[in-house]
């Protein structure tokens, strides 16, 4: 896997994919295969990046105080319906998107980094009848990085992963939805010559999560998740116990309102233990969003997530878990859309991002505004 790009691997991976469901799918059913929605969006942003870190995953150590860049994004959206009935559904979600860009403000050269990403999830519905509705779940991400920069303008690292789920939804007991989920995962970094340090990444999870939900339009969901990741190249130092392991667990609620607008509220805390003191942690995120119509014909999308996280033990340049530069941000955005054309909406979006690099306790933050047209070209 070492010597195929992420593009390469995902590509067959989607060729597996479409003969599966070309063998899977009863012939039948074909007919009532269509595009749920479909999504095209292209946009320009500009951002700035503040952070004095160090560069610790790329060639030339050349990290500055300040950052900026200008960033085009091409992006892509769909869900295929393959069939949806009372008993069973089965649909794919795809998400692939490109951002180029053009960054200064280094000391010793400018960068152009180009980031593709893609992503696919199947996921199947079967109604057992009087015990609920089971779910499974299977996919894949990747992520292929080209010039990367060094800090402050942070990119997380190319990699290959796929995940996967099964859960049951138990029918109501007294208006309360009880829920339960295996979860899974697999995780490669794309290591080469350059940064052969993030093969330390390199790791597999399997969790549990459980739920209980309450209210249709006004609805509370209480949850707790544990999860167990083993990082097969990294090291504890101790002979009777070799391979990091970690073991996290997370408790949480949210409170969702529907209506002519849309408003949620989430708090959650998290403990992530290990056999390495490196990356123990303690951290606690509050969410909340909203999405409501405004004067104009225009609609305001209002998102944010601040995480406070504090480490067990004080060590120099702890690496983190994969994927703790997003669960661990802090991000607030506002945007606002409007209608511009048949099937074309505009989009202006400011944001912040206070998050993580690859080495533990050292943040970065961005400042951006963008401008988005999204294109969906079956919607009537």
């Amino acid at each position: 896997m070492r010597n195929l790009g992420p593009g390469t691997t995902l590509s067959r991976c989607a060729l597996a994919c479409g003969m599966f469901l070309g063998t899977a799918v009863p012939g039948n059913l074909v007919a009532q295969v269509r595009w749920q929605d479909l999504v095209i969006t292209g946009g320009l942003s500009a951002e700035v990046y503040r952070g004095n870190l160090p560069a610790v995953t790329v060639s030339a150590v050349d990290s500055t105080e300040n950052a900026a860049a200008v960033v085009g994004e091409f992006g892509l959206h769909g869900e295929l319906v393959f069939f949806n009935e009372q008993e069973r559904g089965l649909d794919l979600q795809v998400d692939a998107g490109l951002r180029q860009f053009a960054a200064g403000g280094f000391k010793v050269r400018d960068y152009a980094p180009r980031e593709l990403v893609s992503r696919a999830d199947l996921s199947f519905r079967e109604n057992l009848s009087s015990l609920g509705d089971l779910w499974i779940e299977g996919g894949f991400e990747g992520r292929r990085v080209e010039d990367r920069p060094p800090m402050p303008l942070f990119i997380q690292p190319g990699f290959l992963s796929f995940h996967g789920l099964v859960g049951i939804q138990f029918v109501p007991v007294r208006g309360a939805f009880i829920d339960a989920q295996l979860l899974g995962e697999w995780a490669d970094y794309s290591a080469g010559a350059l940064a052969p340090q993030l093969d330390l990444l390199d790791m597999k999870m399997l969790g549990l999560e459980s739920g209980v939900t309450w209210g249709p339009e006004r609805a509370i969901r209480l949850h707790t998740r544990f999860r167990i990741s083993e990082y097969a190249n990294q090291s504890t130092f101790d002979r009777d116990d070799p391979v990091r392991r970690d073991r996290a667990l997370s408790l949480g609620g949210t409170w969702t309102h529907r209506s002519s607008f849309v408003a949620q509220v989430g708090l959650e805390g998290t403990l992530n233990r290990s056999n390495s003191r490196r990356p123990e942690y303690d951290a606690i995120s509050f969410r909340a969003v909203v999405s409501a119509p405004i004067p104009r014909q225009m609609s305001l999308n209002f998102f944010a997530d601040i995480t406070k996280k504090s480490y067990v033990a004080k060590v120099d340049f702890a690496r983190l878990v994969p994927g703790e530069e997003a669960d661990n941000a802090s991000v607030i955005y506002l945007e606002v859309t409007r209608p511009l054309y048949v099937n074309l909406d505009g989009a202006v979006r400011f944001g912040w991002t206070r998050a993580e690099a690859d080495i533990g306790n050292s943040y970065f933050e961005r400042f951006g505004s963008s401008f988005l047209l999204r294109y969906r070209p079956w919607e009537r």
